[in-house]
This record gives C-alpha cells, structure tokens and sequence, in this order.
C-alpha cells in the first residue's frame, strides 16, 4: 500500500509524523484475509463499486445492500477502518481527502492497482512486467478510434507507473451474456491485421510454446502438462491459421453496453498475433468458469450456439480455432502460474476446465475412457487421497476390465462425483453408498465403463482393518502425479484381504507381500481377527454399528433379470456365456444363469423316473418331439411349470436381485407363449400370454433370430419351415410386448456377428441402467 500512494504522490505513516495528516481508509477483504477494495472513510460514495462485476443474484445483493448502507450513511460503522497519516511526497494524481477508491488488483507479476477519482480511472503498476503492459495499452489506444459500435477510453500516461483513462462506463451496463453487440464489436476488431501465417512461423505461439516446455511447477497438474504435450507432438507446423488483432482479455467485466454501443475497457493484453476469434472464445469461457460456474459441457454448448452469430465457422474451423486458442491461452496462463507465489482459489477452477475443453483435441488420440481418467486424477491433484494397487504406468493405461479403488473421504468422494456427473464425456454416471464406501459406475459417449471404488473405512465385512488417516499419511506421488498407497500398506492390505477370506494370496502378490511384510505375514487367521476386534472402532457401540452397517451394505445395491429367447441353433448359447463375462469382468456384478425355469420345482418326469434318469432323458432327448395333444394334460402341466414361475420368481428376487446379482434366463416364460410345444403343451395362446401379466417383468429381454439357413447350418432339429414359423411368433410377441409396456426393454436383435449383437447387448444394459 505504502508503494502505491508514493507512486500517486502520498507517503504514508501508521504513527503521526511531522507535518502529517490523519487520514481514515475503510476496506473490505477477500477470502484470503487480503484487502480487496478501500477508499476514503469520509466518502459520501460507494465508489469501489465501479471496480465491481454485479453478475450474479449474490452480486446483485451485495451490490443493493452497499447502496443501501450509504444511503443511510451507515458505512463507517459497518465497514472496518484503519486510521494513517500521511504527507505529499510530490505533486499528488488524486486528492485524497476528496472521494476515490482503490481495486489492489490480482495477485500475480503483472498486479496492478486500480485508482478511480475525479471521474477517471488510474491504473497504478508497481512491477517491470505491469508498466510494459499499461505502457502497451497507452499506445495501442491510440491506434483504435471509437465508432459506430465500439467506444474506447482516452488515455494519457501520467508517468511510467500510472496510466490515466476517461470513464466510458457511465450510463452502461455490464452483460453477462454474449450478446449481438458483443458479436459486432468482435468483427470489427478482428478486422484489424487479419492475415494467413504457418504455424512454423507464428512468432508468438512458438514463443509461448518455448516458455512453456520449461515450465517446472508442482503445483500444476502432471496430465495437463501430458495433455499439452501430446497435443505439440500432434501438431501440423505446416498448416495455416488466420491471425488478428485482439482485445485479449475481452470478457463481461471489461465491457459495458450502452446506446446500442459496446465501451470496452483493459486493453493492455490486446495483440495483432493472437489466432482469430480468440476474443469470442475467451469471452464465452471465462464468463462460464468464474462468473456462472458452468461446466466444460455447458460452455462448449454455448460456443456452438454463439459461433452462429458471429464468425459462424464450420465444424472444422470452429475445432481448429478453439484449439489455438486453448492452447495460446493456457501455454501463457501455465507460465504465468508458475511464477506466481500465491494461487488463488480461480486459478483451480480455471485449471480444471481448460484441463476438459483440452479433450475436444485429444478426442482424436485417445479414448473417453482414457480422457476421464486423466481429468479424475487431476480433480483429485490437491485432494487427500491415495490410490489402492494402482499400476506405475501412465494412469490412462489401466486395463479394459480393472477399476480404481481410491482411499479418500466421504466429502472428497462426492465433489469427484459431482464433477464426473458434469464431465462433457460422460453420459451417465452411477453410485451406491455404503457404509464404508461408494461404488461408481461411469459411462461415457461411446458406451465405454469406468468403475471407481471410494473408499472411506478399510473394511472386511464388519470389521475395520485400516486406519484411512495412516494410510493417506503414508501416500507416496509417482512420476505421473497419482498419490498411491506405500507399498509397506499396500502388501499389509493385500494380506489382511486374502487371508481374513481364508484364501490363498495370488501368486502375482506373493513375492510383493514377503518382501515387503518379511515376517509381519499373517500366520494365524483366528488370532488377527481376534486382535482386530480388539481395537476401539470394533468394540462396543461400534460393534453393533459395524454389524448393522454390514447387513445394510449386503441389500445396498439390486440386480436385475435379463431373458434370452430364440430358436435351437440361434447362439443363444454363446451370447449368454459372453455376456455373463462381460457383466462380471467389465460392468462388475456377479451373475447367475438359470435355464428356463427358476426351478423351484423340477421337471415333471423327476416323479415318475427318478432324478437322475429323468434329467438324462432330458439332455438326451430333442426339443419339441412331445406329442401330448391333451387340453387337459397340457393345461395341468402348463399349472405345473406356472406355479414353479409364481412361486420361484420371488426366491429369485429375494436370493439373487435384491443381493446385488445379474440373473441371466437361457430361455423364459415365453417360450411357452411363442413354442409351447417344446414344453409338451398345447393351449390357447391366450392362456399362456394372461399368465405373463402376474408375473415380474424382467428388465431386460432379447430374442435372437438368424437367417433360417444359418441355423440350419449350427443345429438340423429343427425345419426350415419351422424355423421361419418361430421366428415370426417370438418377434410379432416381442413387439406386442414392447407396445404394452415401455418400462420394460424387449429387443429383436439379428445374431449375424457375435460382436456387433453383443455391443448391441450391453450398450443397452449400460445406457438404460
């Protein structure tokens, strides 16, 4: 402060000094303890307003509330004061008995004070880098003239560190929105300098991109810096872009609309080297992340819509433009931050987001899967977690079929949650809470799974086997920036988890446990989980809460029910065995595959043969060779297997479903709709379809069909005619089916190639669950 006021002709004084006059300053602070704004105590004014950006309902409030302060001329008892003296040390800018206010400006190297009083603002720099660009800005002021559309302050410099500039804000108002007037202003700065330069050539990207590779800060995520890396690497230095003049930090505090004219101020960044449209893009983007909070998603969305009004550039051009500008920005904001002692909370929210819009390019080199969890890692980058048997590779090569299993803290765990929600690559995200952790199912664009494991207690079923706290204590960073549990409480983990299930440690652990557990391995089962019970989490009123908590996480997650129907020699078989894999390796849930029936009863010949010999003959024996023509033997046997379907489905439901389990049918209830031959009945269709209504609906529902002569070619049971005959019943049925009842999913799916029908197959399952 006390360089400040020398620069605009005061010293000042904490104690009274020769010759000194009293003077009283009020302020408000920001988050960090440091003054924001303050001005003389004795102002009739709020002043300090105009360095305000009135946005938002809050700010509106803020902004209401002052006026009214003033207004009852309230403010020297509502706003805190600091009484200094003070003499003239040369002839004075502003007179500081009269009414002013002082912005101290962000921090950073190229801080600047901003002094409004007399009806001009005063930008006031205090370092080398802040007077080359108040300097900057003074002459290139004089380079545009005010129009039709666009007006500019007058400025003159006063000296080499205070700028003078007229107030063009009166009678204006700040639009937090990008408007029509925004957009024309835009193309007439634009217009200025436009010309087609090689990349190889553009000075000032290859400067910024030379600055930028020698950047070496910690506190800068790792896989922003891969990411812009890769980008360079990917790069054509050949290809042309257009260049233009540019505001350079034109955004909705620096422009007022006014008289159908737009006032725009802050010119010190503007440049003639910047990629074109740089101004549209940083408008939109800095608007959505520090004044209304919006994802990447939602950004992206209104650059899209906005491009319409203005340059309106193809697909193409808009992605080539944005990368430029992505890439200039943040090579110079990265550099920027490096050198900047103190980070403030915006330079976080910036970090994270232009970490997202960077996968609008990466999109082309690397999966969604990839991208998501390059950006998870470094939303977590100043979090307390540590990941649990992570590999040491880069983090985006985890397997297809391996999740992450995190050691963080219920709160940490829902703002990751929160952010992954409103990741532009996600489409769906999943959780179930438990007691001691939440699982997290994350679906992107193209239907690729990412499974996330939270934990927050380390736990085996009701007993707790790791204190969090130690484990985050004992955290190790590797070379790609993911905290990792040490490797002393990774092989204690692996330990206690194989041998607490009383199973033997897999071989790919065991040299890892010995090595670094040498004689701490658990030797005695019985013993550790006498002495884990032992411990103050496990005893007492814990106890019985642990117990509970464990009986609640066994019913924390349902399952659900998928059918498949189709003729002998449909690959029904196959498909089934693949799916079954597929949900347990990659969507993570345990399966059960039942035939046809639950099976609560069994087959009606177990009665008359025996057990063994009536399901031999059943193996041996050919589908739909029963010659039963009988209304009333069929309906008895028909109530038979019904009954088996009333009654098992609910032991289905209760052992399989609500614990969590995929039920998978080969075959359903409907074949006795569609083929009830095959089960020896012959009934009114209408019988066997009124019976369906009385049952639970299976969630999902596949009838896989293939050309006749395919079938024929795998399985010869069946004819050609018969075969046509099926088909058409279990699709005109599937249909019905689907007509009736839109909650449920019932899907015809031609089983031509295994891959395609089972994308088909699990694309639905994972977009509508």
């Amino acid at each position: 402060m006390k360089t400040l006021f020398r620069n605009t002709g005061y010293k000042l004084f904490t104690k009274q000094e020769e010759n000194s006059k009293k003077i009283s300053f009020s302020y408000i602070k920001n988050p960090d303890g440091t003054v924001r704004w303050f001005w003389n105590s004795d102002s009739s004014k709020p002043l300090f307003l105009k360095f305000y950006n009135a946005a938002t309902p809050k700010a509106k409030l803020f902004e209401v509330l002052v006026k009214t302060v003033f207004a009852l001329r309230l403010q020297k008892i509502v706003f805190k004061k600091e009484v200094l003296y003070y003499v003239k040390n040369s002839e004075p800018v502003f007179n500081i008995e009269n009414d002013w206010a002082i912005f101290t400006g962000t921090v950073g190297p190229n801080n600047k004070a901003l002094l409004f009083s007399g009806g001009y603002f005063y930008k006031i720099a205090e370092t080398d880098s802040a007077k080359k660009l108040i300097a900057t800005e003074n002459r290139n002021l004089r380079k545009i003239i005010s129009g039709n559309i666009l007006q500019v302050p007058e400025a003159s410099m006063i000296n080499e560190n205070i700028l003078k500039l007229s107030d063009i804000s009166k009678g204006g108002m700040r639009e937090n929105s990008f408007t029509k007037i925004h957009a024309e202003a835009l193309k007439m700065i634009s217009l200025h300098h436009e010309r087609s330069v090689k990349i190889s050539e553009w000075k000032y990207f290859q400067k910024v991109k030379e600055q930028f590779l020698s950047v070496e800060d910690e506190r800068i995520p790792k896989n922003i810096l891969r990411k812009i890396k890769a980008i360079l690497r990917h790069t054509n230095e050949d290809e042309n872009i257009d260049v233009a003049f540019s505001h350079g930090d034109f955004t909705s505090w620096n422009c007022y609309v006014k008289n159908e004219k737009l006032a725009v101020y802050d010119w010190e960044l503007s440049s003639t080297e910047k990629p074109k449209a740089f101004d549209f893009f940083h408008f939109i983007i800095q608007n959505g992340i520090l004044i209304q909070k919006k994802s990447w998603k939602e950004i992206y969305t209104e650059i899209e819509e906005k491009n319409k009004m203005t340059f309106r550039f193809s697909e193409e051009d808009l992605q080539k433009y944005l990368k430029y500008y992505l890439l200039t920005n943040t090579l110079s904001y990265l550099t920027i931050y490096a050198t900047q002692e103190e980070w403030h909370l915006q330079i976080h929210w910036l970090l994270k987001t232009w970490n997202e819009a960077l996968n609008v390019i990466l999109k082309d080199y690397s999966t969604e899967r990839e991208l998501v969890i390059l950006d998870a890692f470094d939303a977590l980058y100043h979090t307390d977690y540590a990941a649990l048997k992570f590999h040491n590779e880069e983090p985006e090569k985890l397997k297809l079929n391996s999740d992450i299993d995190l050691i963080i803290s219920s709160d940490n765990a829902q703002k990751l949650v929160s952010y992954l929600s409103g990741h532009s690559l996600v489409q769906k995200v999943s959780t179930v809470k438990k007691s001691f952790m939440q699982t997290v199912r994350i679906v992107t664009l193209q239907n690729e799974i990412l499974n996330l494991d939270l934990i927050h207690q380390v736990k085996w079923k009701h007993i707790q086997i790791m204190e969090v706290s130690k484990i985050l204590e004992n955290r190790r960073k590797n070379r790609f920036g993911v905290y990792k549990v040490s490797e002393k409480d990774t092989a204690r983990f692996i330990d206690l988890f194989y041998s607490l299930n009383d199973a033997e440690i897999p071989e790919a652990y065991e040299k890892f446990v010995s090595e670094h557990l040498k004689s701490n391995k658990i030797t005695d089962r019985e013993l550790t989980i006498k002495t884990l019970k032992m411990k103050n989490e496990n005893r007492g009123f814990s106890y019985f809460k642990n117990i509970v908590h464990y009986l609640k996480d066994s019913f924390a997650e349902k399952g659900f029910i998928i059918t498949f129907s189709g003729v002998d020699g449909a690959g029904k078989s196959t498909v089934i065995s693949e799916v079954s894999e597929l949900i347990e390796k990659r969507y993570r849930r345990p399966v059960k595959v039942l035939r046809h029936r639950p099976s609560l009863l069994p087959i009606l010949s177990v009665w008359t043969k025996g057990k063994e010999k009536a399901h031999e003959d059943a193996v041996n024996s050919l589908p739909r060779q029963g010659n039963n023509k009988n209304s009333l033997s069929s309906l008895l046997r028909f109530g038979y297997y019904y009954t088996d379907y009333i009654l098992g489905q609910f032991v289905i439901y209760t052992k399989y479903v609500l614990r969590g389990k995929i039920v998978l049918y080969d075959r359903y209830y409907f074949d006795f709709i569609a083929d009830a031959r095959r089960s020896n009945i012959q009934l009114p269709k209408s019988v066997t379809e009124t019976g369906y209504h009385f049952l639970m609906k299976p969630e999902f529902n596949f009838f896989l069909y293939a050309a006749p002569e395919k079938i024929l070619s795998r399985k010869k049971e069946l004819s050609y005619h018969s075969i046509c005959d099926l088909t058409s019943e279990y699709s005109s049925l599937f249909s019905k089916l689907e007509r009736k009842n839109q909650r449920v999913k019932y899907l015809a799916i031609e089983n031509n190639d295994l891959d395609v029908t089972l994308g088909t197959i699990m694309n639905t399952i994972i977009t509508e669950r």
